[in-house]
């Protein structure tokens, strides 16, 4: 029995376990375990018979878990041994089954047919990180799915000899898409690290060719090589200097090169192979792309990897537009960008995309909110018909993100609508984009940058746990400060944070980061309140907080008292 055979016996096994237990068509199977190989056959059994798949992040506090789970209304939680008694806990009396516990495939019963849905009936619940408050469910329907991955496919010409691998979650739509599906219909090879810690060792002897990735794990990678180089001897180091300042005289933002013949031979026939090739060792020597989505990805990382001959393709998308909206290319890139927007969203192919200002205007030329229609585009929020109809406007989707397209058509995305500061003497600027360049520094792990009607900006950062306990507290706030005013050098003056706060490191447990490992701004501002107004009055500011954070809790408590759900139906209606 081939590899195929075997996964379509035990998927098959599974949906004849899920029928026997009374799920059906319309119904809500949730799965809570780290990334694995069984949420593989999760989701294929559900959608064999018609039932909508709810992966379950296993890091969500109890609280969050516990509004999933009575949103969602499963008629059923699968678990791995180290998620069942969290499911247990939080499950609201609903059945769990280990998958332990499942029957042996050879002893399954018959197993049921195929049933027939709607390209519009909802194949997946995937709930939002609830940045703003308590997640919400997005309906993505079979068509969203689908539509998405065959344009991923025909966008990057993924095929049989490509392999995958990621370390990203299956309640992350981005891997959904790649590995779950697009994987599947290419015939091509899926890598399942164990954790990260496999993943680091093993990289290299998994050979991808294709990496899915989200800005932390670049990040990671780059301050592993950084820590490489800082350990080679001065000659090394001088050598590694020079191959990068050559390799910046060839390559451009986009594909093509420049610098001169001399350069460029000098580049291929020394440098590559003496400096960069051995880096690129580390990726296994076959890999074709980093795709980079999920957040914002600093340019400098972007750029660093081209020079050693990794390319970062960093796209954008949704997780209510399933999720692609647009994306970079080897062979079509602009770094700094997000690439050009999908082949679904072009009136050939039934969508749209516009750009509305200000002032309400709407056009592809102004620079604005992003709004998308199309194929891919979410049926709604599930059970939450208020929030799905504020989403939309006219038929299109507010995407909450500001930015424009270039002449060429490149996709730029600056931040959140909604986080944008304003100071005192009227400048505005996104955080998202000074985070991102502070987050650079291999002293620094997590970064917030505030500012709202202050005369300055200001940056409250984590740093890595090293670096804290080898120095004093004058020492690592010295440092600290020295290595944001670095980061941030290529800003404008108004981004460049006047003065920086330690702070103790964001997390999950105290809701300060989401599950997809986002900070959550309104609980760091509400956490730390004091330790903030105090340090904003060192620095002469207005002290607005307490406002700010009366303002971002009372929203957080109205949507949760708007969010609660109804009572669980096991009836597979919900949403609008």
């Amino acid at each position: 029995m081939g590899f195929i055979d075997w996964l379509i016996v035990i998927l098959l096994a599974l949906a004849a376990f899920l029928r026997e237990r009374g799920v059906g068509k319309g119904d809500r199977v949730a799965f809570v375990l780290p990334k694995s190989v069984p949420q593989l056959r999760a989701f294929f059994a559900c959608w064999h018979l018609g039932v909508i798949a709810v992966p379950v992040c296993e890091g969500l506090g109890n609280l969050e878990m516990q509004f999933v789970f009575a949103d969602a209304g499963p008629a059923l939680i699968l678990a791995d041994d180290s998620c069942a008694a969290l499911a247990l806990r939080n499950g609201g009396g609903v059945p769990v089954v280990r998958f332990d516990e499942l029957p042996p495939p050879a002893l399954a019963a018959a197993p049921p047919a195929a049933v027939e849905v709607a390209h519009d009936a909802v194949a997946a619940l995937i709930y939002t990180s609830g940045s703003t408050g308590m997640p919400k469910g997005v309906m993505l329907t079979h068509k969203n799915l689908w539509v998405n991955a065959y344009w991923d496919l025909e966008v990057y010409g993924m095929d049989h000899h490509d392999r995958i691998i990621s370390l990203l979650p299956y309640w992350h739509s981005y891997a959904l898409i790649g590995e779950v599906l697009c994987a599947m219909m290419a015939s091509a090879a899926c890598v399942i690290a164990k954790d990260i810690r496999d993943f680091k060792k093993n990289l290299s002897v998994y050979q991808p060719t294709l990496m899915l990735a989200v800005p932390r794990i670049v990040e990671t990678v780059k301050l592993g090589i950084d820590k490489q180089i800082e350990e080679k001897p001065p000659k090394v180091k001088a050598l590694i200097d020079k191959a990068i300042y050559n390799a910046s005289r060839i390559f451009t933002a986009g594909p093509r090169l420049d610098g001169g013949i001399l350069r460029m031979v000098t580049h291929h026939t020394f440098y590559d192979p003496l400096v960069f090739r051995k880096f690129r060792q580390a990726f296994g020597g076959k890999i074709r792309c980093i795709v980079c989505g999920g957040a914002p990805l600093d340019l400098e990382l972007q750029i660093f990897f081209k020079y050693m001959g990794v390319l970062v393709m960093v796209g954008y998308g949704l997780t209510e537009t399933s999720p692609v909206i647009s994306a970079n290319l080897p062979e079509c890139h602009r770094l700094g960008s997000t690439g050009k927007v999908f082949p679904w969203l072009l009136p050939e192919n039934g969508g749209d995309y516009t750009f509305k200002d200000d002032d309400g205007n709407l056009g592809k030329h102004l620079h604005g909110q992003l709004l998308v229609k199309g194929d891919c585009v979410m049926k709604g929020y599930w059970r939450h018909t208020d929030a799905s109809a504020k989403s939309f406007e006219n038929g299109w989707l507010n995407t909450g993100d500001v930015g424009y397209c270039d002449a060429d058509g490149f996709l730029f995305i600056e931040g959140r609508k909604g986080n944008m500061i304003v100071l005192v003497g009227g400048e505005k600027l996104h955080p998202e984009h000074v985070e991102d360049a502070i987050r650079t520094s291999p002293a620094i792990s997590e970064v917030m940058v505030i500012g709202e009607k202050c005369k300055n900006v200001y940056a409250c950062v984590n740093v890595h746990d090293d670096v804290r306990q080898k120095n004093t507290s004058a020492d690592l706030k010295k440092l600290v400060k020295s290595e944001v005013l670095k980061a941030t050098a290529h800003l404008a003056a108004f981004q460049k944070p006047k003065d920086i706060l330690i702070l103790p490191d964001f997390n999950l447990d105290d809701g300060t980061l989401t599950a997809t490992l986002k900070v959550r701004r309104f609980k760091v501002m509400e956490l730390f309140k004091n330790e903030i107004e105090q340090f904003l009055k060192e620095n002469g500011e207005e002290v607005a907080t307490k406002r700010e954070v009366g303002i971002a809790s009372s929203k957080v408590l109205q949507s949760l008292a708007n969010s609660t759900p109804p009572a669980a139906k096991n009836n597979g209606s919900g949403g609008n």
